[in-house]
């Protein structure tokens, strides 16, 4: 297999979810520029969002909503690669409470489980991939965060039992956990001076960019991973050294 043209993804039908913005719409223009037939999905409308999805399809997508996924997934008649960008959090102390520990595990483990069973005859057909995305909470906890950390741990073994199940049906199935990423997100919420701080202690000196993150995901999604299943990539910078 010549690995030339590995990164060429002319003619492949990809899904990012969770892609209206952050780290899933730099993975999604990143597949774009590759060439794929890219479709997205976001909580919202595409008119909702700033962000230009010219080349793309729109999908809106209540991933607690079991018989939307199912709906989404009648949509298609063909898929390649199923890369899974959806997360959720909460702040003030909420995931200390049943309610919020259940939204966040409902949202970060239970729909990725669904997104995967209901697309995974696509994939079969296809030989194709899934692409999870977990957090490095998943290796070292966020203490304000009980079900983020929980529900992105749950999904590196959950990408690790799928990939045991389906391999031997032809789909790879790897997690990626990023570190800390220049996103609305997270430079909403900490200061100029913990930025600085964060760059000056991780081994690269920097925040990771979507871009970073999405280079990661192409390669598991590509020809150049076709020996790699269950395994979970680790993108941060050095952070978790």
């Amino acid at each position: 297999m010549s690995l030339v043209n590995a990164l060429d993804f002319s003619g492949k039908k990809v899904l990012v979810c969770g892609a209206s913005d952050g780290i899933g719409y730099g993975v999604a223009k990143a597949f774009l520029e590759a060439g794929a037939e890219v479709a997205i999905t976001g909580t919202r409308t595409a008119d909702d969002y700033d962000n230009d999805f010219s080349g793309m399809q729109f999908h809106s997508l209540n991933i607690q909503d079991a018989a939307a996924i199912t709906d989404l997934a009648a949509k298609f008649d063909s898929l390649d690669v199923l890369v899974n960008c959806i997360g959720s959090v909460l702040w003030k102390k909420a995931e200390f409470e049943r309610e919020g520990f259940e939204k966040i595990l409902a949202i970060n483990l239970t729909g990725a489980m669904q997104l995967c069973t209901e697309f995974y005859p696509l994939l079969e057909t296809s030989q194709g991939s899934i692409v999870n995305l977990d957090s490095v909470v998943a290796i070292s906890p966020a203490p304000a965060n009980p079900a983020y950390s929980a529900s992105k741990a749950g999904l590196v073994q959950l990408t690790k039992a799928l990939a045991m199940k389906w391999g031997r049906k032809g789909v790879r199935v790897n997690s990626l956990a990023p570190g800390m990423v220049a996103t609305k997100l997270t430079t909403n919420q900490s200061s100029q001076e913990q930025q600085a701080e964060f760059a000056k202690t991780n081994p690269v000196g920097r925040f990771g960019t979507p871009q970073d993150i999405a280079g990661g995901v192409l390669f598991l999604s590509s020809p150049m991973a076709a020996y790699v299943t269950g395994h979970q990539l680790v993108i941060d910078g050095g952070m978790t050294l």
